[in-house]
């Protein structure tokens, strides 16, 4: 007869439980396997469906398809022009156009501030743009002498941002022309890195201001660096130092109230210096000469025979 130890019996008992747990494992792994495979199959049948659902009843349904697009565009651009770089047309499933996508293409043109575009159901989209506000044109140096082409300049806001505009309205011809930029400086969609072109937009700004206009500015030349040469609306050149307006602009509303009253006019004016401002006045236009007037023939007598 045949006695195990204590010991073997052990070692058999540990084998036992660990043949059991083994196959409990085995047995969760398969139960949790087909629980995952079911898990899948259904969310794969609803996605499916619901794919098919939506494709059905919304992206293939002809009730959503883009019939009226309203657009407020500020003067920024055409329809045409919207059409071309959103790809937003009419006849267009609504649910299929990505209207984050077409934001971020108009926002990143220069002359949009910020674009709001809106989904009504079922048919309709409303893309409202606002615009930057130009207060100036920015030229290249050697564009002092050049004729006005707005083709060859950029538009600049209060802040120095340069815009290349895709449609030029009536009110673009009346902004003033900063001169005397790099071409390195003058790229469309970025601000304008210079101490003079600050000053002159500074200036037009302080202009502005005034409750009546002194002055009319066509034209400022940054280029000489140490002041501003600007050219009003009347032919009359102002040489301005690039720091402390208000009493430049002082000054020169006495000169012209001086002129108003005595008939005058100015041909150029340095207001740089602060006292016995240096003034050129233009000369009066000469009458034109007198021509002596025509003695009237005299009567011819009849002479007798």
């Amino acid at each position: 007869m045949i006695h195990n130890s204590p010991r073997k019996r052990s070692i058999l008992n540990v084998k036992v439980r660990a043949a059991t747990a083994r196959k409990k494992r085995q047995r969760l792994l398969t139960i949790a396997s087909a629980w995952t495979i079911g898990i899948a199959l259904f969310a794969a049948a609803a996605w499916f469906g619901v794919s098919k659902t939506l494709d059905r009843f919304f992206y293939s349904n002809p009730s959503y398809n883009l019939s009226e697009l309203t657009l407020e565009l500020d003067g920024i651009m055409t329809g045409e022009d919207l059409v071309a770089i959103t790809g937003i047309k009419p006849g267009d499933n609504v649910f299929n156009i990505d209207l984050a996508e077409a934001g971020a293409k108009l926002r990143a043109i220069p002359m949009v501030q910020d674009a709001c575009l809106e989904r009504f159901l079922p048919d309709r989209i409303k893309i409202t743009l606002v615009s930057r506000r130009p207060v100036a044109w920015a030229a290249r140096r050697d564009s002092v002498v050049a004729p006005y082409d707005p083709s060859a300049m950029l538009l600049a806001d209060d802040s120095g941002f340069l815009m290349k505009p895709m449609l030029i309205r009536q009110e673009h011809h009346q902004l003033p022309v900063i001169h005397g930029l790099d071409e390195s400086q003058l790229r469309s969609g970025h601000p304008v890195e210079n101490t003079d072109f600050s000053a002159a937009l500074m200036l037009l700004r302080q202009l502005r201001l005034e409750t009546r206009p002194l002055v009319s500015i066509r034209s400022i030349d940054i280029s000489k660096g140490y002041c501003l040469d600007a050219l009003t609306a009347d032919g009359c050149l102002v040489k301005f130092s690039p720091v402390d307006f208000p009493p430049q602009l002082e000054k020169l509303e006495r000169l012209l109230e001086h002129c108003r009253d005595t008939g005058r006019s100015i041909e150029s004016v340095n207001l740089m210096v602060t006292r016995n401002t240096p003034v050129v006045f233009a000369m009066a236009s000469l009458p034109p000469a007198i021509q002596p007037a025509k003695q009237a023939p005299k009567p011819k007598t009849k002479s007798r025979n």
